[in-house]
């Protein structure tokens, strides 16, 4: 009798485990990973080996904002630092891993846009007297790999 129970249990947790793979795959994140991951691999014209460490790169973006997602509520400037850190390490991944002239030339030329985008939103909040929380709000949501 003890001899059943236990393959019972045992065939059940594995079993459950194994459910709980197939999900996670076909979860809506992982289509924004591969989607996002796709889309850098077009603009930077990835090769195979890059663009696997590019849908890891995205995989840990996409794990690390839903681990800071709960403090945008609670604790928004301890939020706006997880977020700025994560962006900035996600971008040095990705420089990481570019390897041509070309790609490097997209990267630069992007994060050039960016700072310039970022600059100029900030002059504006700025001139408008708009809290800083509320700036850095702003200036955070300007994005781009």
């Amino acid at each position: 009798m003890k001899s059943r129970l236990f393959f019972l249990l045992l065939t059940l947790v594995l079993g459950t485990k194994g459910f709980a793979q197939t999900t996670q795959a076909t979860t809506p994140s992982d289509a924004d990973v591969r989607k996002t991951t796709e889309a850098l691999t077009a603009k930077y014209q990835l090769n195979a080996d890059q663009a696997k460490q590019m849908y890891q790169i995205q995989q840990r973006k996409n794990r690390n904002m839903a681990q800071i997602a709960a403090f945008e509520q609670s604790d928004l400037t301890l939020y706006q630092t997880k977020l700025s850190n994560i962006q900035q390490s996600t971008w040095a991944n990705i420089r990481r891993i570019l390897n041509t002239k070309e790609q490097v030339d997209i990267y630069k030329k992007t994060q050039g846009e960016l700072r310039q985008l970022r600059g100029t939103k900030r002059k504006e909040l700025s001139a408008q007297k708009v809290a800083k929380t509320t700036i850095e709000a702003a200036v955070l949501s300007i994005y781009a790999e």
